[in-house]
């Protein structure tokens, strides 16, 4: 099992040439592609195959999201709450990709979910955190269930709802009800389009036009690696 993510690495390369000269949408997605390729580690870059691409995600008006709506970046986040190397980007990449990039309005940051079969309280915590969003808490809620030591049981995200003050009533009967199934299995079904086998695993582009083009990228990268290929892309225009 590849270090970083709980599945196989979705291994990157750089866009063909052809592209650069092709339409708008398409000179957008050569752009992406050469600045993310520096986000994968040079061994995993030199085994890059064929089923590494680029895609295309059309975001909605309502996506759980932090920073300016017009930045010149985004970047989308595919999540399970139960996975450790979700986690290990929360506790050591995240506080610093958006201190530099989101609270600096250059990076929109988009968590969509993809709880995996092997985790039983991945899904479960994944409907907390959307029923903790319709309080207006979604990131206080995502922040604790991805803690280095979160308790994922009834009882640990009970107290987390309770912690960030939540109408009880209302979150007990929302998770009950499984209100977000529905957007949870549409978040699964998006991840499988895109071929997306591990978590957590990113899309990292620019919007044109309400759709998302970008690379895949897999795992639990160190902050320097976002670093270096958010600026390639940024310089890349």
């Amino acid at each position: 099992m590849p270090e970083g993510n709980l599945s196989r690495a979705n291994a990157l390369k750089p866009a063909r040439a052809a592209i650069a000269t092709a339409t708008a949408s398409l000179a957008v997605a050569a752009s992406v592609a050469v600045a993310v390729a520096a986000l994968a580690p040079e061994e995993v870059r030199a085994q890059a195959d064929e089923s590494s691409q680029m895609v295309e995600m059309r975001l909605g008006a309502l996506e759980y999201a932090l920073g300016r709506p017009d930045a010149p970046l985004t970047v989308v986040e595919f999540t399970d709450y139960q996975c450790p190397y979700c986690r290990r980007f929360q506790a050591e990449t995240w506080p610093r990709l958006k201190r530099d990039w989101i609270d600096t309005g250059q990076v929109r940051f988009i968590v969509r979910d993809l709880p995996l079969e092997i985790h039983s309280a991945a899904r479960p915590a994944a409907e907390a955190a959307h029923c903790a969003g319709e309080q207006g808490r979604f990131w206080r809620m995502h922040d604790l269930l991805l803690g280095v030591q979160a308790d994922l049981s009834p009882k640990g995200i009970d107290g987390f709802a309770r912690t960030i003050g939540l109408d009880m009533k209302r979150f007990d009967a929302c998770v009950a009800a499984h209100k977000y199934s529905a957007d949870i299995a549409r978040n699964l079904a998006e991840a499988d389009r895109l071929e997306l086998n591990g978590t957590p695993s990113f899309i990292i582009g620019r919007m044109v036009n309400g759709v998302l083009t970008g690379e895949r990228v897999a795992g639990a990268l160190p902050y320097d690696d976002f670093n270096a290929g958010l600026k390639a892309l940024l310089a890349g225009g």
